[in-house]
């Protein structure tokens, strides 16, 4: 990548090896069309108390009704473009981690300080601390930049991955992780692969 100069000197410190990806390693996770199709039960259920402010006679109220139905409708279709995309949305492999719905490149092992504690039985995100927020999330859309500066700023994790609507859960992807660079996860989450490995 050309802009390796406006990262800080940290960056250096790195020794670049040229890494062959066994892509037959890597882990992949897609979207899950039984999740997808409670998400949108859930929606439909959103929708229905609409019925009730069409039978208002207040204009605003409808005007109201009619805006949110649209909303609904737009989370409809993109549940519905999700539950037919049979791509990988998310993969770890020896680069580091792909999420196609933060970034359309890897963000490397070498750019990752830590990924934060997660309780496995009850989370269903993964949040990640970046070396460089800034550097890593430069060209990313505005809403994902938006975490460089709270890390920066507030402490706050930069990068939130959530397994929501994905086929498999958080310990699956700590496991992917584990495989590559175990040293990243919390010590409680490196216990915890440790005694489901064993």
């Amino acid at each position: 990548m050309g802009q390796a100069h406006r990262v800080p000197s940290a960056w250096h410190d790195v020794v670049e090896q040229p890494q062959t990806i066994n892509h037959a390693c890597a882990s992949s996770f897609l979207w899950s069309r039984a999740k997808i199709r409670i998400a949108g039960l859930m929606l439909l259920g959103a929708a229905t108390p609409t019925v009730l402010g069409f039978t208002s006679t207040s204009p605003f109220l409808h005007w109201l009704c009619l805006v949110w139905l649209l909303g609904v409708a737009l989370l409809m279709h993109g549940l519905s473009r999700r539950a037919f995309d049979g791509s990988a949305v998310l993969s770890v492999d020896e680069r580091g981690i792909l999420d196609r719905r933060l970034m359309a490149r890897h963000i490397e092992w070498r750019e990752i300080e830590a990924i934060c504690p997660v309780d496995t039985r009850r989370s269903h995100t993964v949040d990640i601390r970046l070396r460089w927020p800034k550097t890593t999330l430069k060209q990313t859309r505005w809403l994902v930049r938006i975490g460089a500066h709270c890390q920066t700023g507030y402490g706050v994790p930069a990068v939130t991955i959530s397994m929501l609507l994905l086929e498999s859960n958080v310990s699956e992807l700590l496991g992917a992780v584990a495989e590559y660079r175990p040293d990243l996860l919390h010590h409680t989450n490196r216990a915890e692969r440790l005694s489901i490995d064993a």
